[in-house]
């Protein structure tokens, strides 16, 4: 293996760890309530396995995605590195995905269902879905700008009496662009995998409140993960800009040519890219409420239910 590897294997490792302690601890300690009927049980199950293997992926990934941007060489690393947290949260939403499709479906010869109606904006919450278009909405606003004032796509200047000052990488259209597509394509995912938790099978012998518990559960697990990626690449351009507009201000301040001005925005950029990734850190790891902390143990079906 390549000696330069073996941190980042070893990183992956210690990371994996953590998650495993964390994940049992909180499977020790939490006692949710019995579930309605075996099948609301395999459904739980079914997506606390759909849950753990995309958040295994998304951590593998961002810890040994690194590694393999910096094999490339050239400008294509740049580009590599920051696309990681987006292909992470393809691969998290990519595992939902197929959770939902393999749902458990409905068995026995009688089959029930509640007749309700239900969309997008009935599972999802609206904090963390407005959360991911905000993150998505911050990408764009930063490719358009940077690449409005970047001088060749890939670096940021200024000019003064006696010379030029130029910095980079800044996020222009050379980085930009492939980041922003990376975030639409995480951001219309998600929808999708939105739109298959609304429409998914319900689950046998349990109240249709139980159900949509689990359902705003799942879209809340989907989105956590979503958001934290997008965040982190809008963090990540922040930065960049910031590391760059600070380097061009402070170039050749005691020759009298430094510009407060930049080094001014690239301080603030630094500051936002800060708020930025600890907002998205902290949203990432607050858990969903447990559909069975929602709803009273289950009783006779509602008349709005009917065999099929």
């Amino acid at each position: 293996m390549n000696i330069v590897l073996l941190p980042v294997v070893g990183f992956a490792v210690l990371g994996l760890l953590l998650v495993a302690v964390v994940a049992v601890v909180l499977l020790l300690t939490s006692r949710p309530a019995p579930d309605p009927s075996q099948a609301a049980t395999a459904a739980r199950h079914h997506a606390g396995v759909v849950t753990g293997i995309a958040w295994t992926a998304l951590v593998l990934t961002l810890l040994l995605g690194p590694a393999v941007a910096g094999l490339l060489g050239g400008l294509a690393e740049g580009v590599a590195y920051g696309l990681v947290p987006a292909v992470a949260g393809a691969l998290f939403v990519g595992v939902h995905a197929i959770g939902e499709l393999t749902w458990p479906r409905p068995t026995g010869s009688v089959r029930r269902a509640g007749l309700e109606r239900r969309g997008t904006d009935d599972v999802a919450p609206r904090g963390l879905r407005r959360l991911l278009w905000g993150w998505t909405g911050l990408v764009a606003v930063i490719a358009v700008v940077g690449g409005t004032i970047a001088t060749d796509g890939r670096q940021i200047s200024r000019t003064f009496e006696n010379g030029l000052a130029s910095s980079g990488p800044f996020p222009g259209w050379f980085y930009g662009a492939p980041l922003l597509l990376a975030c639409l394509v995480v951001l219309v995912a998600t929808e999708g995998v939105l739109r298959v938790v609304a429409s998914r099978s319900a689950v046998m012998d349990a109240q249709p409140v139980w159900d949509a518990a689990l359902r705003r559960l799942s879209a809340h697990r989907v989105l956590r993960g979503a958001q934290l990626v997008v965040g982190l690449t809008a963090a990540g351009l922040l930065l960049t800009a910031g590391m760059a507009l600070r380097n061009v201000g402070n170039a050749f301040v005691d020759d009298g040519a430094g510009s407060p001005l930049h080094s001014g925005a690239g301080a603030v950029a630094v500051a936002l890219a800060v708020g930025v990734g600890l907002a998205a850190l902290v949203v990432a790891v607050l858990p969903g409420r447990p559909a069975g902390q929602l709803v009273a143990p289950a009783g006779p079906l509602p008349a709005a239910a009917a065999p099929r």
